[in-house]
């Protein structure tokens, strides 16, 4: 019973995270991460609050109702109305209007801008899942190969053709292998959980195309999210600063008022009774201007300093992805380059290496060492070309998250 349950484990062990994880193609995974993030949605709930928001820039003031009774004119109760309602400049409302869409356009470029950085962390974590995958059946190969060395440095000791030395190096690379396995499989589930908070799914996900060399999808920078965002700050701090400037204008007020005045009143020359149903009104204009202006002025200078600064932050930020671009580029270009070398011709001198090594060491025409080292070459070459390729599909994913492009 013992001896069963060590099995079950061990091969509970040997099951590869993946088997349990959710397959989703690249694609798959940024439409899920689209849907399903809890932190784009955070920045839809914030596209909402602004639209609402900007219902409240057309804001009037409140109307007032005053009603007054008693002594005011004679001994007799009387009773007035007033109506009164004051609103600001009519033009104050238009650019604060104004600039409630201009806000709703902010939070929109911004939702955008967080897109792209979510699309950016998809792919950047699926190219490195990719990787991770193809390196595993790249030490997979060499595992194999050091298990036969191993099993054949064995046999050759046991029959006092090879020495314990040949013995237990062989066995020392084999542990490395499987070592490096096991560091190679723990990389697989980290960057598959970190795929799993991205498009916030219930498992691990796992990904199903093959790590191959990817093409850059063109795009212009005009369309950088984050350039696209800082250029829009800067329309709003210049609306913003138009607000603070009609404020500056005078409120209107308005009023009606209707009232009693009873007692006698000279009509015509004849003195006639007014009681409480005989009623008299009329209605107020006027403007309503502050008495210190300093405050309204000092607004006005710091809305001005926010749109200077906005637009210095715009032009920042505008020469620092033109920097970025410059270097992605240069760096897409090394990277090719070295794609190119390990392609044309690195790739199958490691292929060529790896026969004549075998080819060689089992007809007794080298030893265990000048095998060793030409599996390690070989193996290294395929190993620095995996990480070529993934420089190379990296700088891709840069560039695309520069232009905006997904």
């Amino acid at each position: 019973m013992i001896c069963r349950v060590k099995i079950f484990l061990l091969l509970l062990a040997l099951i590869s995270p993946a088997t349990y994880a959710q397959k989703m193609s690249r694609e798959e995974a940024i439409q899920a991460a689209l849907k399903n993030n809890d932190r784009l949605k955070a920045e839809e709930l914030h596209v909402e609050q602004a639209r609402q928001f900007k219902k409240t820039q057309t804001d009037i003031g409140k109307f007032s109702a005053t009603l007054m009774k008693g002594q005011y004119n004679t001994i007799q109760q009387d009773n007035n109305l007033t109506l009164t309602q004051t609103i600001p400049f009519p033009s104050v409302l238009a650019a604060q209007n104004k600039l409630g869409k201009e806000q709703i356009v902010g939070v929109e470029r911004n939702l955008a801008l967080a897109q792209n950085n979510l699309v950016y962390e998809v792919k950047i974590a699926y190219e490195l899942l990719l990787y991770h995958h193809a390196l595993h059946q790249l030490l997979l190969s060499q595992d194999s190969l050091f298990t036969d060395f191993t099993r054949a440095a064995s046999v050759r000791y046991k029959t006092g053709e090879g020495t314990l030395l040949e013995k237990t190096t062989a066995e020392s690379q084999q542990l490395e292998i499987k070592n490096q396995l096991q560091q190679n499989e723990a990389d697989i589930t980290i960057t598959q959980m970190q795929l799993q908070v991205l498009v916030k799914s219930t498992e691990l996900v796992n990904a199903t195309e093959p790590f191959v060399r990817r093409t850059l999808q063109t795009g212009g920078l005009d369309n950088n999210p984050t350039l696209q965002y800082e250029l829009q700050q800067t329309i709003i701090s210049k609306q913003a600063l138009r607000v603070e400037r009609n404020r500056s204008l005078p409120d209107l007020e308005f009023g009606y008022f209707n009232q009693t005045l009873i007692g006698f009143q000279n009509t015509a020359g004849t003195e006639e009774f007014y009681d409480n149903n005989k009623r008299f009104q009329g209605f107020m204009l006027g403007v309503a201007f502050p008495l210190w202006a300093a405050p309204q002025v000092a607004r006005t200078k710091a809305a001005n300093y926010q749109q200077q600064a906005a637009q210095k932050n715009a032009d920042y930020t505008k020469a620092l992805i033109n920097q970025e671009y410059e270097q992605a580029q240069r760096e897409l270009k090394k990277n090719e380059i070295s794609l190119a070398f390990y392609e044309q011709s690195a790739l199958q001198n490691a292929n060529l290496i790896l026969t004549q090594a075998l080819k060689s060491f089992r007809a007794g025409e080298i030893g265990y060492v000048e095998y060793l080292q030409s599996v390690r070459t070989a193996v290294g070459i395929k190993a620095n070309y995996l990480l070529a390729l993934q420089q190379h599909n990296l700088s891709i994913i840069k560039i695309e998250s520069l232009t905006g492009s997904y």
